[in-house]
């Protein structure tokens, strides 16, 4: 095995490795923070609303580590500083995103709820263009049709941003927070079902071009 094929077969894990690594330091520091500050108990609309922020940074996170390591692990090419780019772009933004977690007033985490799926919809994109460099992944380009898990994305940026915008001026009841925030979670399982199904449809076209 030359240079090259040893860094295209190494390459894959490497980079699940990494992600995983980062993916867990999210976990823990959102372990971390809820037991330092956020209150969990007795259950009411308010802890209700934090338990429902703290699932959706969970699920976001697995969503995250799923999409990136099942798109990752079909690749063998050099890496680019595109790949550099995609594995923190997912973790870093939630490890952030945890010290808005279960605050006096939602708004700030509804903003950032938004300001995530923005990235997470360009983290993406980066990752399927790169994937579709490698001919055998052309189908993979299937992944950000706009029917496909982007869809959750872009319907969630500008709600997330409206209901953040209302929220910031009161419009919204402590019931109506709670269930937006319990909302994340559902939305952020439905782009991992959407993913699954797009990724099979994707490998068995690839199979039946390159039986």
């Amino acid at each position: 095995m030359d240079l090259e094929d040893r860094i295209k077969h190494q390459f894959p894990s490497l980079f699940i490795t990494l992600l995983s690594v980062l993916i867990g330091l999210v976990f823990a520091d959102l372990v971390s923070e809820a037991h330092a500050r956020m209150t969990l108990w007795p259950l009411n609309v308010g802890s209700l609303r934090t338990w429902g922020q703290i699932l959706a940074m969970g699920t976001c996170a697995l969503t995250g580590w799923v999409f990136l390591a099942h798109v990752g692990i079909s690749r063998l090419r050099i890496p680019t500083l595109d790949d550099s780019l995609i594995v923190f772009m997912t973790p870093v933004p939630l490890l952030i995103g945890n010290s808005l977690v279960g605050l006096k007033e939602s708004w700030p985490w509804f903003y950032y709820a938004s300001f995530y799926l923005a990235i997470s919809l360009l983290a993406t994109h980066l990752q399927v263009r790169v994937a579709c460099a490698e001919s055998e992944l052309a189908s993979f380009a299937r992944i950000t049709r706009p029917f496909g898990p982007t869809l959750v994305l872009y319907l969630g940026i500008p709600f997330y941003a409206a209901m953040a915008w209302a929220d910031s001026r009161a419009m919204l009841s402590p019931l109506a927070e709670m269930l937006l925030a319990l909302s994340a979670t559902p939305a952020a399982l439905s782009f991992l079902w959407l993913f699954f199904r797009s990724w099979h449809v994707a490998i068995a076209e690839t199979r039946a071009l390159n039986p």
